[in-house]
This record gives C-alpha cells, sequence and structure tokens, in this order.
C-alpha cells in the first residue's frame, strides 16, 4: 500500500478537532479528571516538602534545592510509569545526569528515598 501523504492524517485530526465533541468528551470526564489531578498534586506537595526537610537537615543552600526537587519530581514521574530493573535502569539514568551536573550522589540518593519510600539499590 503506497504512502497516503499528510492530507489523510489532517483530515482525520481536523475531523475530531471539533470543539463540541471535545468540550462533550472534557465534560464527561472532568470529575475523575480533577479528583485524580488533586490526589496527584498532593502527592507532590508530600514529597517536594520532604525533600526539603532532609536537605534543610543535611544544611544543603537553599539556592541548590530547586535542582533536588527537579530530580524527585523525575524520579516521582519514572515511578509512576516504570518498576523493578526498568525502574532501577531510569533512577541510575537520573542520577547519573544530575551527578554530571555537579550535585552531591548521597543527596540524590535522599532524594530518591524521599519520593519512592526506599533507597535504590546500585
Amino acid at each position: 500500500m503506497p504512502y497516503a501523504g499528510y492530507r489523510r492524517r489532517y483530515d482525520k485530526w481536523s475531523s475530531k478537532f471539533d470543539p463540541d465533541t471535545i468540550r462533550s468528551r472534557f465534560m464527561q470526564v472532568s470529575a475523575i479528571a480533577k479528583s485524580q489531578a488533586e490526589e496527584q498534586f498532593a502527592r507532590l506537595v508530600d514529597f517536594e516538602t520532604a525533600i526539603k526537610n532532609k536537605l534543610n537537615d543535611q544544611g544543603v543552600p537553599v539556592i541548590q534545592m530547586p535542582f533536588y526537587l527537579n530530580v524527585g519530581r523525575e524520579a516521582y514521574r519514572a515511578g509512576t510509569k516504570h518498576s523493578g530493573k526498568t525502574l532501577q535502569a531510569e533512577l541510575d539514568a537520573i542520577k547519573a545526569k544530575w551527578v554530571a551536573r555537579g550535585l552531591n550522589p548521597d543527596l540524590i540518593d535522599i532524594t530518591f528515598e524521599c519520593v519512592l519510600g526506599t533507597l535504590p539499590t546500585y
């Protein structure tokens, strides 16, 4: 079958991009989406607060906190998508990236522990 080109894709996309249809779909799932967002925001605040408290205990300067919070957010995102060896590989990559950027590997481990509840094995 020959490649259909962009026109077929565009026609499909534009037929689905009806504002009334989109509005209807959003209204159907808005209650579910709002409760899920509320739950996720609460989790984010909980682990970000835990990270800040642990880093304060370790004497980390406030100017470095956003970097460790970003590590925590990346670990959280990885934890929602992966588990087991795949999660471990993702955490290893996150740690390697941020160590290369100058963050303390021990503090990254503390951050992982705040987010995931356990310290990953290396």
